[in-house]
């Protein structure tokens, strides 16, 4: 069960206390796009996170992880963010992390910040990476995370130390 607890949980990734992480020797961001970043029905970027992530982009590399095959917004949105993409990664799974090919760096240097529990911080976990959950940007969501919300229901259930709305790290 342990393995789908955030090291960190916060509301947004506004919220997030990133000279911490620059403290911890975190080098590279990893983003989930959908929830995360953006809203799922928009390609809008919320003018905030678009300065947050030009900040970021100074002290950290950043990359977008996503398992969404929305090649066009995802193109659309890195290009502006002018930051490189992972589509249909396939998260929780290795091998969509490992597309990266992240060299030189040791995967306790990576931070991976999403809205599920499931895909981003099981994922994270798994790769040894540090994991940050934030609270969805939307309700709108497509039938799969839909489905994974009712699993993350049960693991926020069974785990007294994560709680909607109960913030650390």
């Amino acid at each position: 069960m342990n393995n789908f607890i955030p090291k960190m949980y916060k509301k947004s990734i506004l919220d997030i206390d990133y000279k911490k992480l620059k403290q911890r020797d975190i080098k590279i961001l990893l983003f989930d796009f959908d929830n995360t970043i953006i809203q799922r029905e928009t390609e809008k970027i919320d003018k905030d996170i678009l300065k947050l992530i030009k900040k970021l982009k100074k002290e950290f590399l950043i990359y977008i992880i996503s398992n969404s095959l929305n090649e066009k917004k995802l193109n659309k949105i890195c290009t502006t963010l002018g930051i490189p993409y992972i589509k249909n990664s396939h998260k929780p799974l290795k091998k969509g992390f490992k597309k990266l090919r992240l060299r030189n760096i040791e995967n306790s240097q990576i931070a991976m910040i999403g809205d599920q529990v499931i895909t981003d911080v099981w994922g994270a976990n798994r790769m040894g990476y540090f994991s940050i959950l934030i609270d969805p940007i939307t309700n709108n969501e497509v039938i799969f995370t839909k489905i994974n919300r009712l699993l993350e229901k049960l693991i926020f259930k069974k785990n007294s130390k994560l709680k909607r709305g109960r913030y650390y790290g």
